[in-house]
């Protein structure tokens, strides 16, 4: 028999409600989710991304972007336009103020990774975070 302590899926849940936990504490004095942190961060390093690339990258299904898209949006911090090049497809681009969040919202994620990593060595941290991807994409 496996104990609960040794199931993989139980130890990620309880440490993705942890980290998200983290990160709501935080972000909400900023009126924004640990998703949304995700979706602005995608736009700061590509701005007026298609829709469904961003729902690809963040793994979200379009009902749920769309959700918090309609929330960034009247937050301000975001809007859409539809693509002069694909009248099918709609693009997001930051606003002044989505933009003006970059220099507050790093440090959250930043404090967070110095949390998770502290008094693991880089190498294991690494190996941990390819673990990770290597999982995601077998489950994909």
């Amino acid at each position: 028999m496996v104990l609960l302590a040794e199931h993989l899926c139980f130890l990620m849940d309880v440490a993705t409600r942890k980290i998200t936990k983290f990160y709501n504490r935080r972000l909400r004095r900023f009126g924004i989710t640990y998703n949304h942190l995700f979706i602005l961060t995608c736009l700061w390093e590509q701005d007026g991304v298609n829709v469904k690339d961003l729902s690809n990258q963040l793994v979200l299904d379009s009902s749920s972007l769309t959700g918090h898209l309609d929330r960034l949006e009247k937050r301000g911090l975001v809007h859409r336009q539809d693509d002069p090049e694909d009248r099918r497809a709609v693009r997001v681009f930051l606003t002044d103020q989505g933009w003006s969040l970059k220099d507050q919202l790093e440090p959250i994620g930043l404090e967070l990774k110095e949390t998770l990593q502290k008094g693991v060595p880089h190498a294991k941290f690494a190996t941990f975070a390819k673990a990770l991807h290597h999982i995601n994409a077998r489950l994909s």
